[in-house]
């Protein structure tokens, strides 16, 4: 009988690995990573345990799939079982509210931190707020309700249909008037022009256009919020220079610091 392939030699654990190896491989390439390339930041006491009656609840924003999500945990550091979650949101910006009501493993027993994911609409009513993307918070509990505030990365509700053709953004960009620009330096870059067009590209923020001006890189880059409201950027970068001047252009201006926010925590993810 003719020798067995060497494959079968291998022991079964060896051959688990190789396998594993192939799928994280094949993973990376085909973009199935565990690892998101988009920028959900790492969670924050919204809610500390002294004000909330025992009920500590952590959170951050994200985007999957053209959603909103708000990604919570809630832990309770009370000596009593908690029950009968709730959300409500009060009016915000965006017209964020919940999408679902709030599912959460109920009840919630005194150091057994439970996640909740919560799907955000942008239906709901509008007001005004400072800052732009402030969210305030009701939740509701067998104990009481509480309240607390958040802000919203501007970069979660960047859509993705925000490539602007290039035509039109050469026009709008002649269109809005040089009071509607503002420039901002962003220190510790350390990537090329291609690295950070990928980066804020997965993150929603697109390049229209690249040239090379007297050996700088220009990026040209649209972004569209959920609220309609468009953003044209203009990215400086010298090779080998960590500082990149952002030149930011709007017809609704109030939305530039958070864009810049958005801009400074992608980069520097």
């Amino acid at each position: 009988p003719t020798a067995p392939p060497p494959v079968a030699a291998a022991s079964a654990s060896s051959l688990a690995s190789v396998q594993n190896n192939t799928t994280g491989l094949l993973g990376d390439i085909f973009g199935l990573g565990t690892a998101s390339p988009f920028h959900t930041p790492p969670k924050q006491v919204w809610l500390p345990a002294a004000r909330g009656k025992g009920l500590e609840i952590t959170g951050t924003f994200t985007r999957r799939n053209g959603q909103i999500y708000m990604e919570m945990t809630f832990s309770n550091k009370a000596m009593q079982a908690m029950s009968g979650f709730a959300v409500q949101f009060n009016k915000n910006s965006f017209g964020l509210t919940p999408a679902q009501p709030l599912s959460l493993q109920s009840p919630l027993q005194p150091n057994f931190p439970a996640d909740a994911s919560l799907q955000l609409g942008t239906n709901g009513p509008v007001q005004k707020m400072d800052p732009l993307t402030n969210l305030q918070v009701a939740i509701k509990n067998n104990v009481d309700v509480f309240y607390f505030s958040c802000v919203v990365p501007m970069h979660v509700l960047a859509t993705e249909d925000g490539t602007m053709d290039k035509r039109v953004f050469l026009a709008t960009w002649k269109d809005i008037p040089a009071q509607n620009e503002v420039q901002y330096t962003l220190e510790n870059v350390n990537m090329n022009a291609d690295q950070v067009s990928q980066k804020l590209q997965n993150n929603n923020i697109f390049t229209i256009a690249k040239r090379n001006v007297d050996g700088q890189d220009m990026l040209y880059q649209s972004m569209k919020l959920t609220n309609g409201i468009w953003v044209l950027a203009e990215l400086k970068i010298q090779p080998g220079n960590p500082r990149v001047t952002l030149s930011l252009k709007s017809r609704a201006l109030e939305v530039a610091p958070g864009v810049q926010q958005a801009y400074e925590a992608v980069l520097h993810s």
